[in-house]
Order: C-alpha cells, then structure tokens, then sequence
C-alpha cells in the first residue's frame, strides 16, 4: 500500500466520522428537543467517542508511522476505516428520531455486518503476518478478507424488523456473531504467542498486549447495546489505542 493510498484511506475515515458525527450531534439534539434524551444518550454517546478516539489514533499513527515496513503499514488504515464505518449502527434511531432515511436499514445492516467482519480479518491479520513485509501476500490476504467479509455479510440474515433494530443494528444470526467471536480469539491468541516467544522486547510485548486490548474493547462496543458493556469496550479500546500511540512512536511503520 503506498503513502497515498493510505491518505484516501484517512480521508474516507475523516468524511465517515465527520457524516456520522453530524448525524449523531443532530440527534442527540431533536432527543433533547422531544425528552427522550435518556434513550438516545446510550447509543449516540459511545458511538461518538468510538469514532473520534479512531479518528485521533489514526491521525497520530500517520504522525508518527513514517517507515514503510511491517504488515501494519497495510492492515492499519483499512483497520481504522472498518472500525468506523461499524458506527453506522446506530443509524436506524437517528432515522427513527428525525424521521430522516439516510441509508436502508438492508444497507446499514451489510455495512454493519461488513465493517466488523472485516476488521476481524485484519486484526487477525496484524498478528499473523507481523514479519512478513511481502506486498504481494498481504495484499491478497486483504483482497481475499474483504471479498469474504462482503459475501458472508450479503448472505447472512438481518433481521431489520426487530424493536432493537430501531436502536442499533445488531448480529441477530448466531452462526455469523461465532464466526466473529472465533476470529477475534484467534487474533488475541495469536497475540499472546507472541508475547512468549523468546527474544521478544519489552516494545513487542506493549504492542501485543495493545491489540489485544483494541481487539477486546472494540468487539464490546460493537456487537452490545448493553451501557455498561459499551463503557467497559471503550475504556479497553481508549487503553488500548493510546498505547499503541505510545510504542509506535519510535517504531516507524507508517510512511
């Protein structure tokens, strides 16, 4: 992935959060105007915050990233992007609140069900292929991810009808939310390999335990409608972020 593709990349992540952002600000506003704040709070807020701490890590990890080695140099922009565009959630209550139909909820069903499929893939696969640098073999494995991740998510049932759709979109079918839950694991197990592996540096392990923390926290704010679940996702994925922040500075990855 070159240095441009990676700025679009940042760019689409930008205009996602700044719409969903508008969206959600809009909302929060008309629930006020109606009191009924109370519902909306637990659902705009967490989003929010969601989307600007990704926004902010993808930032600094374009300040600080400048080498162009590692397989996160490729898997990251998509990462952020996808973890983004998860947000698209909480869609059907502001189009229930104002009325307003941005998107069909068949469509922020798929978008939802994609961004997380995916980014499952890619931070499975920020640990798999931690030293391998091979243009080739990383691209195919997001070629291969993404076309996986949009195939599955057009063929698994959405349930668009349901009373808890209205709030958020949600993984209704069990088979599609094992198979997210599953990936994950393996991403976080593959992360702890590398934390005992011999001659690994202090830096390696703060990474590792990182991701693990981002992997943890970003699956909780994004399959739970559940408040205290969203604040336990967000304080990981916050704690998680901000150390891979504080290792990376000095690990130049991004160019």
């Amino acid at each position: 992935m070159g240095k441009n593709l990676r700025f679009v990349l940042l760019g689409m992540q930008a205009t996602i959060t700044l719409i969903l952002t508008s969206f959600f600000v809009h909302g929060l506003y008309l629930a006020t105007a109606l009191d009924i704040q109370q519902a909306a709070i637990p659902h705009f807020v967490p989003s929010l915050i969601h989307l600007w701490v990704t926004l902010i890590a993808a930032l600094l990890l374009c300040v600080f990233y400048r080498a162009n080695i590692g397989a996160e140099a490729r898997f990251l922009p998509m990462l952020f992007l996808m973890i983004s565009l998860g947000n698209v959630k909480v869609l059907p209550l502001y189009q229930s609140i104002s009325h307003v139909m941005v998107l069909s909820p068949y469509l922020v069903g798929i978008a939802y069900h994609f961004s997380f499929l995916f980014s499952t893939f890619l931070f499975l696969a920020s640990g798999l292929f931690q030293q391998n640098s091979n243009p080739v073999k990383l691209g195919q494995y997001s070629f291969v991810g993404a076309a996986s991740a949009l195939f599955l998510s057009k063929i698994t049932p959405i349930s668009t009808n349901s009373a808890s759709f209205l709030q958020e979109a949600s993984l209704t079918d069990n088979l599609f939310l094992g198979v997210c839950i599953l990936i994950n694991l393996l991403a976080i197990l593959t992360f702890i390999i590398t934390i005992f592996e011999e001659n690994r540096s202090r830096q390696t392990v703060a990474r590792c335990f990182a991701f693990i923390l981002m992997i943890a926290g970003n699956t909780m704010v994004t399959i739970t409608q559940e408040s205290l679940f969203n604040i336990l996702g967000l304080v990981l994925y916050i704690s998680g972020t901000a150390l891979l922040i504080l290792v990376t500075r000095t690990y130049h990855i991004w160019s």
